[in-house]
C-alpha cells in the first residue's frame, strides 16, 4: 500500500513538472493573446525624441518619464505614421498608411470632413468585445458628425479637436510670431443665409478668431446631431486644461472599474505643440535654462506633461490596476524646429545633409523635423509598461510604429481585424513581453504630399525625395524638393544625424526598390479611401455661440 501511495505521488509530481515545463516553454506573448488588459495610450504632442531624459541625458526635465522608462521597455527606434499632426494620428489609429486612408495634411479649423468613415479605428473594435473606451485631448480627424469622436466608438470625449494653434484664446501663451488674445468683442450675428462653402475671406477670419473649443461630450453621438452643444468652455483655458484632463482621467476610470469593464483611454496631449501655456505651479521649474538665454518655457511646459504621466500612472497604482493594464507613452511626431527655443529636442537626429549648402552636395538648408521624412520628424519617443508582463528596465532595438498598435491591441483585447483591408503594421507582442528584437524589416515613411518617398530597411535608410521643413528651420526658410534616383541611401547604424551618403550594394538598391513596388501595388490593388477636405464658412467652425465672431461662451 505505502509502495503504491509513494508511486502514485511521484507519478502526480512527475506530471505536475511536465505541465510547468509545457507551460514555461510557451511564450508569454502567446499566453498573453486575448488578455485584454486595460489600455492607457498617452501621446504627446511635436514632442522630440530628446525631449526624454531616458533617450537624451542633456535633458532633465523629465524625471517621471525617465523613472518609468527604468521600470519598463523603451524603444529608441520607434517611429510615427507620419510626421505631422493629423496624419501621424489617423495611422496610429487605423493601423494603415496614408495612401490607404487618404489623410495626408492636417484638417482645417472649419474642415467639413475628417478621417473617413470607412476606415475603421482601435476604438470602434475596442467597442466590439466590451471596453469602455475614452479621449481626452486632441482628436484633430474631424468636429463634424460623423467625423466627431463621439461617433467613432469613444463612449466620451473631452478635448479639443485640433491643434491649438489654430484659434485663440485669452491668454495665448507663448509662440513665435506671438499670437494676440481672443478680442473681447459684443455678440456679432451674421447672416447665415449669405454663407457659402467657397467663401474664403469668411473662412480666413474664422480661422483666425475662433476661439479654441474644449468639448465635454460624456455619451456617444451629440444632441441632434450638433456637437456645437458639448462646447464646455470657448475659448479655452490653456493653464487648466492639464488638471481638466487629469480629473477627467480619474472618473473615467473609476466608472469603468465599477462597471467590471476593460477600459481603453487614448490621451492625445497637447503638450508640447505651440502655444505653450501651463499651471502656475511649473512656472521656472526647469533645471536646465534654455540654450538662447531666456526662461525656458518649453522646459516649464515639458515638466507640467510629465507631472500628469505621473498622475495617470499614480492613479492607476492606488487603484490596484496597474498590474492589468498596459501603459504607453508616446508622441506624434518630432519637434516643430522653426519654433526656436519653444522646440523639443532633436537628440541625434539632426538631419546634416539636407543643412549642408548645394554647393557641398547637400540640401541647401532648413529643418529637419517636424512636417519632414528625416529621421527627427518621426522617430519619437516609446515607453511600454505592464508590470509582471514586460520586462523593466529593458531597451529593444526592434524597429517599431505606430501602425503596429492597432495590430497590437487587436492581439492583446482578442478582437479581429477587418479582413476586407490591407495594414501596415505588425504585432509588437513578441518584442514587448518575450525580448524579440525582429520589429519591421521595412518602413515607409509618407512626405508632405502623402506619398511614400522614404523607405527604412534594417538599417538603411533610403530617401527617393528630399526637402526641408515647409516652414524652414530657426532662422528662416532655405533648402529645395529634391528627387533621387537611385535613392540617396544613410547608414542609420553608424550615421544618426544622417551626414553622409553612401553607395550600397546593387542587392540592396534593388530589395528597397522592390519593397516599396510591392507595398505601392498592395495599396493600388485593395481598398483604400480618400479624405474629404473641403473647408466650410463661418457655420463650420466648432462654435458653442455663433453670435460671437470668436465664439465666446464664457466671459
Amino acid at each position: 500500500m505505502m509502495m503504491a501511495m509513494i508511486f502514485f505521488i511521484t507519478l502526480l509530481n512527475f506530471k505536475l513538472i511536465l505541465l510547468c515545463f509545457a507551460s514555461c516553454t510557451i511564450p508569454l506573448s502567446e499566453r498573453l493573446a486575448d488578455s485584454r488588459p486595460n489600455i492607457v495610450l498617452i501621446m504627446a504632442d511635436d514632442m522630440g525624441w530628446g525631449d526624454v531624459g531616458a533617450n537624451w541625458p542633456n535633458t532633465r526635465d523629465t524625471p517621471f518619464l525617465d523613472y518609468l522608462a527604468s521600470i519598463s521597455m523603451r524603444l529608441p527606434d520607434y517611429h510615427s505614421g507620419a510626421s505631422v499632426c493629423s496624419v501621424s494620428r489617423a495611422a496610429l489609429l487605423t493601423g494603415r498608411l496614408t495612401p490607404r486612408t487618404g489623410v495626408w495634411q492636417n484638417f482645417a479649423s472649419t474642415a467639413l470632413g475628417g478621417l473617413p468613415t470607412n476606415e475603421t479605428i482601435i476604438s470602434e473594435l475596442l467597442k466590439t468585445v466590451g471596453y469602455a473606451t475614452a479621449i481626452h485631448g486632441k482628436w484633430h480627424l474631424g468636429h463634424q458628425p460623423p467625423f466627431h469622436p463621439s461617433y467613432r466608438g469613444f463612449d466620451e470625449y473631452v478635448g479639443i479637436p485640433y491643434s491649438i494653434d489654430m484659434g485663440c484664446t485669452d491668454n495665448p501663451g507663448f509662440n513665435y510670431p506671438p499670437v494676440k488674445a481672443c478680442p473681447k468683442d459684443p455678440p456679432l450675428f451674421f447672416e447665415q443665409k449669405h454663407e457659402h462653402a467657397d467663401d474664403v475671406k469668411n473662412v480666413i477670419e474664422a480661422d483666425l478668431t475662433v476661439g479654441i473649443p474644449l468639448y465635454q461630450c460624456l455619451t456617444p453621438h451629440c444632441p441632434d446631431n450638433n456637437c456645437n452643444k458639448e462646447i464646455i468652455e470657448q475659448p479655452v483655458n490653456l493653464s487648466t486644461l492639464t488638471q481638466s484632463y487629469i480629473d477627467n482621467d480619474r472618473r473615467f476610470i473609476r466608472r469603468s472599474i465599477e462597471a467590471n469593464k476593460p477600459f481603453f483611454l487614448y490621451l492625445p496631449l497637447s503638450h508640447m505643440h505651440v502655444p505653450h501655456d501651463y499651471a502656475q505651479q511649473f512656472k521656472n521649474t526647469s533645471i536646465l535654462p534654455s540654450i538662447y538665454g531666456v526662461p525656458n518655457i518649453y522646459g516649464d511646459t515639458l515638466r507640467e506633461l510629465d507631472y500628469h504621466v505621473n498622475q495617470t500612472y499614480q492613479l492607476l497604482q492606488n487603484l490596484g490596476i496597474l498590474n492589468q493594464t498596459l501603459l504607453i507613452f508616446t508622441s506624434d511626431n518630432g519637434p516643430w524646429s522653426s519654433k526656436c527655443d519653444l522646440a523639443g529636442n532633436q537628440g541625434p537626429f539632426t538631419g546634416i545633409w539636407q543643412q549642408l549648402p548645394f554647393s557641398s552636395g547637400g540640401g541647401g538648408g532648413g529643418g529637419t523635423a517636424k512636417f519632414t521624412t528625416w529621421e527627427a520628424g518621426h522617430r519619437i519617443p516609446f515607453i511600454a509598461h505592464w508590470p509582471g508582463m514586460i520586462k523593466g528596465g529593458t531597451i529593444s532595438n526592434a524597429i517599431g510604429s505606430h501602425l503596429d498598435l492597432m495590430p497590437t491591441i487587436a492581439y492583446l483585447a482578442g478582437f479581429t481585424l477587418p479582413l476586407n483591408r490591407s495594414f501596415d503594421g505588425i504585432d509588437l507582442s513578441p518584442v514587448l513581453f518575450d525580448g524579440s528584437n525582429q520589429g519591421h524589416e521595412y518602413l515607409f515613411h509618407p512626405d508632405m504630399l502623402g506619398h511614400l518617398s522614404a523607405v527604412r530597411y534594417n538599417q538603411y535608410k533610403a530617401y527617393y525625395t528630399t526637402y526641408p521643413a515647409i516652414d524652414g528651420a530657426c532662422g528662416g526658410k532655405e533648402g529645395m524638393i529634391m528627387h533621387h534616383k537611385p535613392p540617396l541611401i544613410f547608414d542609420l547604424s553608424r550615421d544618426l544625424a544622417e551626414s553622409t551618403p553612401i553607395i550600397v550594394s546593387q542587392s540592396v538598391y534593388d530589395a528597397i526598390d522592390q519593397a516599396l513596388h510591392e507595398k505601392l501595388n498592395d495599396i493600388a490593388s485593395t481598398p483604400h479611401t480618400q479624405a474629404d477636405y473641403r473647408i466650410g464658412g463661418l457655420d463650420a467652425r466648432a462654435c458653442c455661440d455663433a453670435g460671437h465672431i470668436v465664439c465666446r461662451c464664457t466671459d
